[in-house]
């Protein structure tokens, strides 16, 4: 009961804060000259960049199905595939960001058990893909040093310098520690398989690198298409860290976060806030269409289907 309380109201602050922030942004800025980008974006600017997401969420997917038959989850990829936009749909409209998480970890788990592997390859499809665009951004930094200022270019090298440490170190750090922390270690290595099948480990990065440039270009057709006039790079570099910022847990899904990054670095490039709030709506409504693709396979019931059914 008490925890219901708890949930319910900590749902409301979400809803509350993420209201205030847009209602604030939209005080601040004329309104109607953020809708005018709407107005003139051309709908196939806005047809070809939700594609390239579709693209992208699809690699996303099949990403998923490899890393849970690495962990012996069986299925087909479709199956998966079904799973994966039914769970973006709940991300978007549950209020926490990841209620669609946990229903893809219900997805596997409800007939194969062993729910914490499944929220393992849950967690790290969604850690590949961070992963993977922070080092691209730190490549951009590194490649063009002007992009954006110092503390943040220092925020992506050492993000970069840290993730590449943990995929190189990792098993060593398992080996080490087997003597010392023997049950550590046990749990350690039944989350290292994807370690000791580098192939897979090479897919999974590879189509982390192909869904995320998918996603930042169809942000950055979005930018050209109102007239945002910056380089390809510098989208490499801003998004993940407007991102970041979205995944701090005390909005409703980072609405407010999204628009209020959009705005502080654009504007760092010059660019005015109206244009740089209707880049973060239209990307936001991008989003939404995705998602909405999962209230179709929802209401389909495709999140009925069973994983263990025989491969035909």
């Amino acid at each position: 009961m008490r925890k219901d309380i708890r949930r319910k109201a900590g749902n409301l602050i979400r809803i509350g804060i993420s209201a205030g922030l847009l209602i604030w942004l939209f005080s601040r800025f004329d309104l109607k000259g953020v809708l005018v980008y709407f107005e003139e974006l051309e709908i196939s600017i806005w047809v070809i960049a939700s594609l390239m997401s579709l693209v992208a969420q699809v690699l996303s997917s099949i990403r998923w199905w490899i890393l849970s038959n690495t962990f012996s989850f069986p299925g087909r990829w479709p199956t998966y595939l079904g799973f994966y936009f039914v769970g973006m749909f709940f991300n978007l409209f549950l209020p926490t960001g990841i209620g669609g998480d946990l229903f893809k970890v219900h997805f596997l788990s409800r007939e194969e058990g062993r729910r914490f592997l499944a929220a393992f390859t849950v967690v790290g499809d969604r850690l590949f893909g961070l992963i993977t665009m922070l080092l691209m951004g730190a490549a951009a930094v590194k490649i063009w040093p002007a992009l954006i200022p110092q503390p943040f270019s220092d925020f992506l090298y050492i993000s970069a310098l840290i993730i590449l440490a943990a995929l190189l170190g990792l098993p060593i750090f398992q080996r080490a520690i087997k003597g010392i922390l023997p049950g550590v270690s046990r749990h350690l290595a039944g989350l290292l398989i994807l370690w000791k099948r580098p192939r897979r480990l090479l897919s999974v990065l590879g189509l982390s690198f192909c869904l995320q440039a998918l996603g930042i270009g169809a942000v950055a057709l979005l930018g050209t298409g109102i007239g945002i006039k910056l380089p390809l790079p510098f989208y490499f570099v801003s998004l993940p860290l407007v991102i970041l910022i979205t995944l701090i847990p005390i909005s409703f899904n980072g609405i407010g976060f999204r628009e209020g990054a959009f705005i502080y670095f654009f504007g760092l490039k010059g660019v005015g806030a109206e244009p740089a709030l209707g880049l973060g709506l239209l990307f936001f409504s991008v989003q939404i269409a995705m998602s909405l693709i999962g209230g179709v396979a929802y209401a389909a019931g495709l999140h009925r289907r069973s994983i263990v059914s025989k491969v035909e």
